[in-house]
């Protein structure tokens, strides 16, 4: 990312001006949403401290005069990496000194001690180049519990030139005692004219964009994801699945294997949003919004088969496959059991519904 994201502007500024003060804190929590350019924003921010000559603040926001407009210049923004310099060029070539990068070893793996361990003892050197030495740690919540209260320690005692920098999508899983020693930076869900005129760009579909965007909860880099990878078409075909499901012409245990080849958190986060829209009609939401307008009619008739109890309860078990699908073992045993739960749950409401003779 050569420039934050236009939704990112005000935080943009807002870290600059700390920057500038000599105010920005030890220990960054950047959370939110996944697709909302959480680590890009933090990549960016690194390259900005280590860059040897980053675009200036003006004088005023150097020095916190009142809230200012994200600072736009013809070619850059305010606090952008040269790219130019040797900080620049170190990072572009992945060694610089300075900073380190920490993730799990290996997909759906979590981070080990070991990991922030050697971090610990790297982040007490003195900086080689740059203002500080810069740790990125993504995703956070994926530090087992020995990592966890390993990096506690260097919160506790921070180094002098010394930021850490922790994104997460799932804040709320990490230890208590992290999120409080750590400064919040938040990004929320994007429904303005501004992420909607930027996927629209790339696009090049005004309403496909809007649809994406709502879809995607508001996270426009999903919403891109989205559209770019097939995945309004695996939609549609995911929607016809579940509806036989639902009326009890599908067999689960063959829908599972099926669904297996899709990515599974994206699968399970597409029927939790159905089940939260039926959920929304159920309660007599119908001229609400909803998080896929385009099934607005056929939700409905959905809803209409199965109760609202059942789709509340649905919902938890949804959110419950998530959170085990991060590292279960055996997924397809996870879908088949979910699905089960699932199958005939339509008819079965439907028949219940219809009127004795």
């Amino acid at each position: 990312m050569q420039q934050p994201y236009p939704w990112q502007q005000t935080a943009w500024q807002a870290q600059q001006q700390r920057i500038a003060a000599g105010r920005l804190p030890h220990a960054l929590l950047l959370c939110g949403p996944a697709g909302l350019g959480k680590l890009d924003f933090a990549h960016l921010l690194a390259r900005s401290l280590l860059c040897e000559q980053p675009v200036p603040l003006p004088a005023a926001s150097a020095h916190g005069g009142g809230d200012q407009e994200p600072l736009r210049g013809a070619t850059a923004i305010a606090g952008l990496p040269c790219g130019s310099c040797r900080g620049c060029q170190l990072l572009d070539a992945g060694t610089h000194p300075d900073f380190q990068a920490v993730q799990p070893e290996e997909e759906g793996k979590e981070i080990t001690i070991g990991q922030i361990r050697e971090l610990l003892t790297w982040q007490t050197l003195t900086p080689q180049y740059g203002r500080a030495r810069i740790v990125i740690i993504e995703p956070a919540d994926r530090m087992n519990a020995n990592a966890a209260n390993a990096l506690l320690k260097t919160l506790e005692e921070p180094g002098r030139d010394a930021l850490l920098l922790l994104v997460s999508a799932r804040p709320a899983a990490l230890l208590p005692t992290i999120r409080s020693r750590c400064q919040l930076l938040p990004f929320v869900a994007q429904w303005g004219t501004e992420a909607q005129a930027w996927l629209s760009e790339r696009l090049g579909d005004a309403a496909q964009a809007e649809l994406a965007l709502a879809i995607s909860g508001g996270t426009p880099l999903r919403a891109l994801t989205l559209v770019e990878t097939g995945g309004m078409e695996r939609r549609e075909r995911l929607f016809a699945d579940f509806a036989a499901m639902l009326d009890g012409s599908r067999d689960p245990v063959a829908l599972a294997a099926q669904w297996l080849e899709l990515p599974v958190q994206d699968t399970l986060a597409t029927l939790h949003g159905w089940c939260v829209d039926m959920a929304r009609l159920q309660a007599g939401a119908a001229d609400g919004r909803l998080d896929n307008p385009d099934l607005r009619q056929r939700l409905q008739a959905l809803c209409e088969r199965v109760d609202l109890a059942q789709l509340l309860h649905r919902q938890a078990q949804l959110q419950e496959a998530m959170r085990l699908a991060r590292g279960h073992p055996n997924v397809q045993l996870l879908l088949e059991e979910l699905l089960l739960g699932w199958s005939g749950m339509g008819g079965t409401a439907a028949r219940r519904a219809a009127p004795t003779r």
